[in-house]
């Protein structure tokens, strides 16, 4: 097989839209007297079992079918493979990256899949997976300075993968409490454990949980003003600078202390969610136990990445709106992104405590945020307009070639499900992509107002 023919080409993306067919054939045949050899299918005839394996948990039909779509990329070169797959655990019987980040594990870890390194540093309720997130990175086929983009930051999720695949990550992020956390989780990846470690005496620890605790920022004096495009590390300075009083923690780089804040919200989070129940801990104990925690991961990542020699990629967080995002045209090779559920999860009463931490105006917030503004049906209707405008908005700034990949759950509305995975397709096609098509992801466990996600894929 020539090296052109592993590439992928856009004959290949039309025929994706059929493979869903072929797959589930092949899923059956697994019932017959002889077991089908997934990896064949996975790698169209040229590896089997013997040579490659998958993760043992990747085992739904969309996680199969993702491996086939990153490994039909990257097939030419196998030692890149090695260092890019998110699905594939050995390649002739040679360990893959991913083997190794998603062994530094993290609370609430399932399998390879989501919250290893810095994915599950602050309990955000919208996460989506990095494991599927970077395999639709690769999918994309972005590489060396091609920039990753998701302008519905929430956590991080894609920017953690972009930065550990080497590659530039921009994200946006209405919400500056989140883009803060983003920015937290990206930069802790860089920590150099033993350094930290050195320092962290017992003394100063305690110092930090009374510093945090006692801190009083003024209700509603951050107010969201999108139009400025603030940084999110800027805003991180200026609350520093402006907002929270000196004290000895100021002498320590910048990084650790911000480390030391996001340990102490999540204790918080901690502390408010299970306030009452049988796990109920003071908000002391939550922030000793989870600095702990917080230390085996960051040794965790350091050890890999000397390990592996990873360059994390350079990344940058805007606070700002999907609907009017700060790029030029055409300067993003991928885009993928969750656009908010909020007419399903209403996000600001899930962080209320952290925005409240912050002095975040939480009424300025609601009016800006896609799927909160209005009431009743006119709620539906904003939420559709201004879904359509971001769309348009990611095709403008992607590069031609390029590919957005939108993660969006079929949301249930006074017991209708709306459709928005048609729509955004043919918002798609309208808006002159060469392609476009969607894969369905069972929520497992999910509730009844979601039991789908659609990943759906338009290509300028």
């Amino acid at each position: 097989m020539s090296s052109s023919a592993r590439v992928f080409n856009a004959k290949r993306a039309k025929r994706f839209k059929l493979l869903w067919k072929d797959l589930r054939g092949v899923m059956r045949m697994k019932n017959t007297q002889a077991l089908v050899d997934i990896l064949v299918w996975i790698t169209e005839g040229e590896y089997t079992s013997n040579e490659m394996k998958l993760f043992e948990d990747a085992k739904q039909l969309y996680e199969l079918q993702l491996a086939k779509m990153e490994f039909l990329n990257f097939s030419s070169d196998l030692d890149e493979f090695i260092k890019r797959t998110a699905y594939f655990e050995e390649v002739f019987g040679k360990k893959s990256w991913h083997y190794y980040i998603s062994s530094v594990k993290g609370k609430g870890q399932i399998g390879h899949t989501n919250q290893y390194m810095t994915h599950w540093f602050y309990p955000y309720k919208g996460k989506f997976h990095g494991q599927m997130v970077k395999a639709l990175i690769n999918f994309a086929n972005a590489r060396n300075s091609d920039v990753v983009l998701d302008p519905y930051l929430g956590s991080g999720t894609t920017l953690i993968e972009s930065s550990l695949l080497g590659l530039p990550g921009k994200g946006v992020e209405i919400n500056p409490a989140l883009a803060i956390i983003s920015q937290i989780k990206l930069d802790s990846l860089g920590i150099l454990y033993p350094e930290l470690s050195n320092v962290l005496t017992p003394t100063l620890v305690n110092e930090a949980f009374k510093y945090f605790k006692n801190l009083k920022v003024q209700p509603n004096s951050i107010k969201p003003t999108v139009e400025e495009h603030l940084n999110a590390r800027e805003l991180l300075e200026l609350l520093w600078d402006s907002y929270f009083p000196r004290s000895s923690l100021h002498e320590l780089p910048f990084e650790w202390r911000n480390f030391l804040m996001l340990v102490y919200l999540h204790a918080l989070s901690d502390y408010t969610y299970l306030k009452g129940t049988r796990k109920e801990k003071s908000l002391q104990e939550f922030f000793h136990e989870n600095l702990q925690e917080y230390l085996k991961t960051i040794e965790g990542t350091y050890n890999v990445r000397q390990k592996l020699d990873i360059e994390l990629g350079d990344y940058d967080i805007t606070i700002g709106s999907t609907l009017n995002l700060p790029y030029p045209d055409e300067s993003v090779k991928a885009i993928v992104t969750s656009p908010p559920y909020s007419i399903a999860l209403d996000y600001i009463k899930n962080d209320e405590h952290l925005l409240k931490y912050f002095g975040i105006d939480i009424s300025a917030l609601r009016d800006q945020m896609i799927g909160l503004r209005g009431k009743g049906k006119e709620k539906l209707v904003l939420y559709e307009r201004d879904l359509k405008r971001s769309v348009g908005e990611m095709i403008r700034v992607l590069k031609p070639g390029g590919w957005a990949v939108i993660v969006l759950g079929d949301i249930s509305i006074n017991g209708i499900r709306t459709n928005f995975k048609d729509k955004i397709l043919n918002w798609g096609i309208e808006l002159g992509c060469s392609e476009v098509f969607a894969l369905e992801r069972a929520i497992l466990g999910g509730f009844a107002r979601l039991r789908f996600e659609y990943l759906i894929f338009l290509r300028k």
